[in-house]
């Protein structure tokens, strides 16, 4: 009965946002998707994958608008089980994409949500089991998956934080809450399948700006933080800076090297790095 009971906190739907446009990283994204560039002959939509194992899912999504035939081509190479939400006209966004794939979901279960671009190097591959366990005791509409950083609040937007309570999403801290602590948000969190119920279809919506950051009185939204290495490579000058450094910790880090190992199972891409 224990294990029972295991199994059914420890499932989720995955939606794995890969929609976007990719604007920053320019030229290369005009013929090829974000997610399909390589750094370090790995797709950038492969990084986050080994986290994925310890939660498990018969529902994973993955939603598209630029170049959907290349976004089905690279995730067919991993698994034949991928659903995939094409969006037509224009790009819903993260809150409009997960309405959009609505029907995909287990709506008995919560969501992880995550972006197909996400680079970051963490010790603990049990952190998405364990936040998905959180968000349920806890009954939360939202758990975000935060890190320290500096750029929180300064570079990079930010989840103000009492505790583990969100109390403002944004760059500049709240003036309401001037002891809230800002937290840099990984790309991945647990959603409440009720928060569908709060999301038109035919707009364009942000799952922070648009939905959450209304709900932070009225509903529970928290943070689960981990100990990472994060990385942005939204644009070239930041890809060149983050290879650098990946390279550098290849040679001494043994977190980084085990996930490049755990890496190797996935097809490597035919394309050149950017840098």
């Amino acid at each position: 009965m224990l294990a029972l009971s295991k199994k059914i906190m420890n499932k989720c739907n995955i939606m794995m946002f890969a929609a976007g446009f990719g604007t920053r990283l320019r030229p290369f994204t005009n013929s090829t998707p974000k997610p399909a560039l390589p750094l370090n002959q790995i797709p950038l939509g492969y990084f986050a994958l080994p986290y994925l194992d310890c939660v498990q899912s018969e529902n994973f999504v993955v939603n598209t608008f630029h170049l959907p035939k290349k976004i089905h081509a690279l995730y067919e190479q991993i698994s034949d089980k991928i659903i995939f939400s094409d969006e037509v006209d224009f790009i819903k966004g993260s809150g409009g994409g997960l309405k959009e794939a609505e029907d995909f979901f287990d709506l008995a279960v919560p969501i992880l949500a995550l972006n197909a671009d996400e680079i970051f190097f963490t010790e603990n591959y049990a952190f998405l089991a364990e936040a998905l366990a959180a968000h349920q005791q806890k009954n939360n509409l939202a758990t975000l998956i935060v890190t320290e950083h500096p750029g929180a609040g300064t570079k990079f937007g930010a989840i103000w934080c009492i505790d583990e309570t969100v109390v403002h999403i944004g760059k500049d801290q709240p003036l309401s809450h001037p002891q809230a602590k800002p937290w840099h948000f990984i790309g991945l969190q647990f959603l409440s399948p009720e928060i569908l119920k709060s999301i038109n279809a035919k707009m364009e919506k942000n799952i922070f700006y648009d939905i959450l950051i209304h709900e932070l009185k009225n509903t529970k939204i928290q943070i689960h933080p981990i100990k990472c290495d994060w990385y942005e490579v939204g644009n070239i000058e930041d890809y060149k800076i983050a290879k650098t450094e990946i390279n550098e910790q290849l040679k001494i880090n043994l977190t980084y090297k085990n996930h490049f190992k755990l890496l190797e199972k996935y097809p490597k891409s035919q394309l050149s790095d950017l840098a």
